[in-house]
Formats: C-alpha cells, structure tokens, sequence
C-alpha cells in the first residue's frame, strides 16, 4: 500500500504540474529543435527556375493535431490544455518599481472583474506543437522573442469569446447574451480604473472623422516627476495604444468575425488596465447614409454593426477625407490607406501609437503575446545598418539565428558603409524638409558598436520588409503627389503597421499644408521616417510557406542582388516586388502577404471547416492566366489526429471565414 500511495501521489504531483497555467516561455519544448543554417548550397539557377523547384504543396501543416503533440507524454491519448497567462506580474514590487500608477483589474463581459485563473476570461493552450510540424521559411519565433513551445486550437483559443467549432465541447460562452454587452462602455471603464497609470487623460472619440474647428494640440512631453524628498521620479508613464480595425459598410459578418474583434479588446485592451483601446473603423461608401444625420448613424449602425459594437465604431467617407487633405484629389483606400489613420491620431493626442489592423488579418496565437513581442523586438534593435537589414527576408534555413544575420549583413556592407543609411537622408534640393530625428553619435556607422538605437522606440513597425521602390516594377513607385522621383523612399506592403503619434503628425502635416506632398500607402509611414531620421523596424514574424523550397533556395529568390549590393536589396529591375506574377508560386503561398491561398486554408482547416470537395469539378475556372491553379488546400486528419494545434501565427488574408465558402476570392484569378 505504501508504494501505491507513493505512486498516487507523484501522479497527481505531475497531472497537477500539467494544469497549472503557463507563461511564455514557462514551458520549452525540448523535443522540437531546429538546427540553423541548414546544409545546403546556394542554387545555381535564378529566381523564376527556382519558384517552379518546390511547387508542391506540404501536407504536414495538417498531419498533426491535439492527440499528436511533442509536449504530450508518452502513452497520454487526450492531453488537457492550460490556461497561457502572457501578462505582465501587475503590482508585483518589480513592476511598482518601474511603472506609475496602480493596475486595477477591469470588468469583461460578464460584468465582473476579469480573472486570470477562469476559462471563461483567459485563452487555454496545449505545451508542445504538433509533431514534424514545418519550419518557419522567413522570421522566427526565436528571432522576435515570441514563445513557440506551445500551439492554439480553435476550441480553446476562440473559447472566451463565444467560439464553438466542430468537435469543441459545449461552451457556456456561446450561449452568453452578447448582445448586452458594450464594449465601448467595459473599455471605457477599464481606462477610467487605471487613469492614475497615464500621463494623458483620456478623451471619448467622436463618431464621425469631421474635422474640428479647433486643432487638437498633442500632449507636451511629461515634466520630470520628483518624489518628496525632491530626488528624481524614475517611474514611467505607461503607453497607450489605439488599434483601428479597418472595414468597409459592405462588409458581410460571420460568428468569426465577432470573436475576432472581442478577442482584441479582451486580450489587449481590458485584460491590460487600458494600454490599448480597440475601435472599429468603418469606411461608408453608401451615399444614401448622412453621417451628419444622427438618426441616419443608428439607422446604419442598427443595420450593419452588431449591437455590441455600437459604440466602438468610428466612421468615415472619402469626402471627409477630401475635407481634411485637399491638396490632393486622391483618398481612395487602395492609394491612401493611412489618411483616416492620421485624422484619428489628430483627433485623438492622447495614444502615443496606433496600430493599423484589417478585419481580413487573424492570430492563431494570443495577439498581446504578438503585439508586446514585435514592439520588444523594435526597441532592441540598434540603428547600425537599420534599414539595410529591414530590405532582407530574413531566412534561417539560411541565415542561421538572428545574430548570425546580424553578422552577415554587417560583412556585406564592411566596405560599403558610405552607401548605408546614417540618420536623416541626404534630399534633392528641391525637397525641403528639416528633420525632426536625433543626430547619429558619430560620423559613420563604422565608428558605432551596435549601441545607437538600442532601447529606441520605434516609430514605425512594419511586418515585411522595406525596400527601395524607385528602380523597380512594383505596382506603385510612381504613385507620389507633389514630390519628385528621385525623392529617397521605403515601401512596405501591407499597410498593417503600429505608427507612432509623432510620425503621423508629421504625414499629416505635409498633406494638410500648402504644397501638400505624399506617396502611396504601402510607402507613407517608412518614407517620412526615413526622410525625418526616425527608427524604423521590419519585424521578422515567424512566415510559413506551402511548399517544399529550401532554405538557401527562398534566400536566393527573395533577397535578389544581396551578394553585390547588400545595401538596396530588392531594390532593382530584379525585385521580388517586381508585379509580373513570376513569383507568385511563392507568394501566394506564404502565410501573410498582400495575397495569397494559404493564409485562408491555414485558418480554415483550422476552425475545423474541410476543403470544398466538389471545387475541381464546379465549372468554375480556377487558373490565374499563367495557369497556375488556385484551389483550397489541407485534407482534414481530425478523427486520427486531433483538431489542428498551430504556434502563433499572424495570417493574411482571409475572405471566408464562415462555415459557408463565399464567393471571394483571395488570389485573383483576372489581373
């Protein structure tokens, strides 16, 4: 009996031990080990040959599940997810230590203080991943500091926020009343509690991006605040952010949609004391609503926004727009993206950065966890060959980690540092700009050991590259407004960015004044940062690819020129943002990009829903016109492995995130 109760007692020392919640990085899972770089060699053959080598699609991202993972131990056939706690120890003496103010817990929507140990308020997740799953193609995981030894799946990630899928078991929360719930009231609250945590009062939105009569002025820096004795205070402020969801009127909503955008407020605003505040961002293109009309805005709201969103929802035309900038006769969103973005932050002083996010965007992983990772990554980052590094895909398979990049780069520019970008650029004289970034600390980046920037805000983050477009043939290089060609400038696509209050300051100011001058989208905010001398960073999140393409053969197609001009790479004729559809066997492959097939099977097969299995045989055509077939893809293993367990994934774009495939498609099949 006493070696049984011995037994017992381990047992539930370890099924305990397995329960209790984890952090990031709390567990390692030992079994997965990547070895980087890997063996290998550059190809001989060019970018085009090499996007046709690994065409094939990889089922591994599907042969895997729950009941399949590398943290499972042996013998355990349904391992338990725990709760994954990414936040800060709020009040501990460390955190006092650093931080003004007191974090006060806020109310959710169950209308009772939000608890960290309670399913219903916290993301669950399972220690390990799934086994062979596939390696990162671009970024990493290690790279950004983001924890990937543990996986989300859709019953236990989407849970709290009222998601239920095929094979979940019953979830309190979907039969929750969320129609009673006002996220903008619980977010206003939250700010309210913790008010004594920022620098800024807090001031409620307007409905409609009209502009002011009066110009809001920004917020002065924060005086040195001094203690009693009259020493220095060393505690800081804590920054606020605003997250805008980009969206249009005619946009059709799904269930997921709605956990999508309660997962933002849950996990960034309330569950953090107001360090973020999420809002819905609507573009009105039905001339028939009157946004001066009140009665006209609940009429549409009551239409087209469920209920529980009302009152987080910020509208705008492009005739408000024209109202703000007229001195150019461009705002659609497709050249303009970033114009209500500046308009909010100069109505709204009082966050220090805004994230731009699109309702077509999903994370697989805990978004705070994402959000806090990049930002972390951005401030480490020094200014040392900054924006030459920001123009490379990063590649492990071939890079190796991120301080073995780090080192390549810097061999590659060891006699070309006069070409590098070293604080603000030199402009055309027909360009006058006084720059409002810091001098460098010396002459040349040579005579600087990795420690300028470091410890930075930045004021730009981006989540793919940055790349010179004036000598090549991406869509848009010529796409400027009252500045000259040869204008230095940075492009990154994909407009979903955190910018910070001083840089869209700035982008406003340049298309509100006489002479308004701007650029497309995809190069506003890396342009007048680069131009002003302001941080700058590319973030290297973690891009899976469907295919079987090696390392040293994704480096060589997508850092063209890398070996003979380190410092413009995809800079040239031979860009990978070139627009001839060479590359699209790769690009619309990968897990995030402007367009591409596999963020929507990633996330479809994920939610539980199968590939249309009557697609091949619809009479529908399915062929881009090079021939390429565009198809959904992933077979479902789910009665033999589980339901799919993914690592943080930041995915674009998805189109379908219904039960029912709609009729949108993610790749275009007309260019």
């Amino acid at each position: 009996m006493a070696g049984l109760d011995g037994m017992l007692v381990v047992f539930l020392f370890v099924s305990r031990l397995r329960d209790k919640p984890t952090s990031p990085f709390g567990y390692l899972d030992k079994a997965r080990v990547r070895i980087v770089p890997e063996v290998g060699e550059t190809p001989k053959v060019g970018p085009y040959e090499i996007a046709e080598l690994g065409d094939q699609r990889n089922p591994a991202y599907y042969e895997g599940g729950t009941r399949a993972l590398t943290g499972t131990p042996e013998g355990e056939k349904s391992p338990k997810s725990v709760l994954y706690d990414p936040y800060p120890e709020y009040n501990s003496a460390a955190w006092r230590g650093k931080w003004k103010g007191e974090y006060t817990a806020c109310d959710g929507p169950r209308r009772r203080p939000l608890q960290k140990k309670n399913p219903r308020d916290m993301v669950s997740v399972y220690r390990g991943n799934q086994k062979d799953f596939p390696w990162t193609a671009f970024g990493s995981h290690e790279a950004i500091g983001l924890d990937a030894n543990v996986c989300f799946e859709r019953c236990t990630r989407l849970a709290p926020y009222g998601g239920e899928g095929p094979g979940c078991p019953s979830n309190v929360m979907k039969r929750f009343d969320w129609e009673s719930v006002n996220w903008g009231r619980l977010q206003d609250q939250c700010a309210e509690r913790n008010a004594k945590r920022y620098a800024t009062p807090r001031k409620p939105p307007a409905v409609v991006l009209f502009p002011e009569e009066e110009e809001t002025e920004a917020p002065p820096p924060s005086p040195l605040q001094r203690r009693a004795d009259g020493s220095p205070d060393k505690k800081q402020w804590q920054q606020r952010s605003a997250v805008l969801l980009r969206t249009h009127d005619g946009l059709s909503w799904t269930f997921n949609h709605m956990h999508f955008l309660r997962s933002l407020m849950m996990e960034l605003s309330l569950h953090t004391g107001g360090e973020y505040e999420v809002f819905l961002l609507v573009e009105i293109k039905d001339e028939a609503i009157n946004l001066e009309d009140p009665d006209s805005i609940r009429r549409f709201l009551k239409r087209k926004i469920p209920k529980e969103f009302h009152d987080i929802t910020l509208l705008f035309t492009q005739d408000i727009l024209a109202e703000w900038y007229p001195g150019i006769d461009e705002h659609r969103a497709i050249l303009q993206h970033l114009q209500p973005t500046q308009i909010f932050s100069q109505l709204n002083p009082q966050f220090d950065h805004v994230w731009q996010l699109e309702f077509d965007a999903r994370f697989t992983g805990h978004t705070y966890n994402f959000l806090t990772s990049a930002v972390e990554f951005g401030r480490r980052q020094p200014r040392k060959y900054l924006w030459e590094r920001n123009a490379f895909f990063y590649t492990p398979g071939a890079h190796g980690s991120w301080d073995d990049f780090v080192a390549y780069v810097d061999k590659a520019l060891a006699d070309r540092a006069n070409k590098t970008v070293w604080g603000p650029v030199e402009l055309p004289v027909n360009v006058p700009l006084d720059p409002v970034g810091p001098a460098p600390p010396v002459p040349s980046p040579e005579q600087d050991n990795y420690e300028w920037g470091v410890g930075e805000d930045p004021d730009v983050l981006t989540f793919l590259p940055m790349f010179d477009p004036r000598d090549t043939q991406w869509t848009f290089p010529d796409k400027i407004w009252n500045v000259p060609y040869e204008m230095p400038r940075r492009a990154s696509v994909v407009t979903m960015w955190r910018v910070s209050r001083r840089l869209l300051g700035l982008m406003h100011d340049e298309l509100a004044g006489v002479g308004a001058r701007a650029v497309v989208s995809e190069m506003s905010a890396p342009t007048w940062a680069l131009l002003h001398g302001l941080k700058a960073v590319a973030v290297p999140q973690p891009l899976y690819v469907d295919g079987n393409w090696t390392g040293h053969q994704l480096a060589k197609a997508y850092n063209p020129n890398a070996e003979q001009e380190p410092e413009l790479v995809n800079g040239r004729q031979d860009s990978v943002w070139t627009w001839n559809h060479r590359m699209d066997r790769i690009m619309y492959r990968l897990s995030y990009m402007f367009a591409t097939q596999f963020a929507e099977d990633l996330y479809r097969r994920w939610l539980g829903f199968p590939k249309d299995p009557n697609q091949e045989n619809d009479g529908q055509n399915h062929h881009d016109p090079n021939g390429l077939p565009w198809y959904d893809g992933g077979d479902l293993n789910e009665d033999k492995y589980g339901r799919l367990c993914f690592p943080p994934m930041f995915l674009h774009n998805i189109k379908n995130s219904g039960r029912e495939k709609g009729s949108n498609r993610v790749v275009s099949l007309d260019w």
